[in-house]
C-alpha cells in the first residue's frame, strides 16, 4: 500500500490540499456569517425606528422603598439578555387599577365586574406618535 502512496505523491498532496483548503474556506465562511449576523443585529438595534420592536418588558409591581434596588437588577439582566449590544431602559410609573365611576357607562353595562383603568405618568419627549394624535383638553370644560 505504502509502494503505491509513494507512487502517486502527486495525486495524494493534491487531495490533501484540497481537503485542507475546503476545511480552510468552510472555517472563514462560518466566522464570516457569525460576524455578519451580530453586525446586523447591531445595526438594527442601533436605529431609533426598530429599537421599538425589539424590546424587554419588565412589570412589576414594587414598593416605592425597593425601586432603585429592582431598577439596578433589570439594568444588570438587561445588559446579560443582549450580551454586550447596545441597551436602553426606561422606566415608566403607573397607578394601581382604578375603577371607572358606573355613572359613565350605559344602564345596560352597570353589572358585573367594574371597567378598570391606570393612569401613568409618561415624558412626551420620549413618544413616539405612530397614528392619530396625543390626547388634549376637551372643549367646554
Amino acid at each position: 500500500m505504502f509502494l503505491r502512496a509513494r507512487a502517486h505523491r502527486l495525486l495524494l498532496a493534491a487531495a490533501l490540499l484540497t481537503v485542507l483548503l475546503t476545511t480552510a474556506v468552510l472555517a472563514t465562511l462560518t466566522a464570516y456569517s457569525g460576524a455578519i449576523g451580530d453586525a446586523a443585529l447591531r445595526h438594527s438595534l442601533d436605529d431609533p425606528r426598530n429599537a421599538a420592536d425589539t424590546a424587554l418588558v419588565v412589570k412589576a409591581d414594587v414598593p416605592e422603598d425597593r425601586r432603585t434596588a429592582a431598577d439596578t437588577a433589570v439594568r444588570k439582566v438587561a445588559r446579560q439578555t443582549f450580551d454586550g449590544l447596545p441597551v436602553r431602559v426606561r422606566t415608566s410609573l403607573r397607578s394601581g387599577p382604578y375603577a371607572l365611576p358606573r355613572s359613565l357607562q350605559p344602564e345596560s353595562a352597570r353589572s358585573g365586574d367594574p371597567d378598570l383603568t391606570h393612569f401613568a405618568a409618561l415624558d412626551r419627549s420620549r413618544l413616539r406618535l405612530v397614528e392619530g394624535r396625543l390626547p388634549r383638553p376637551a372643549r367646554g370644560l
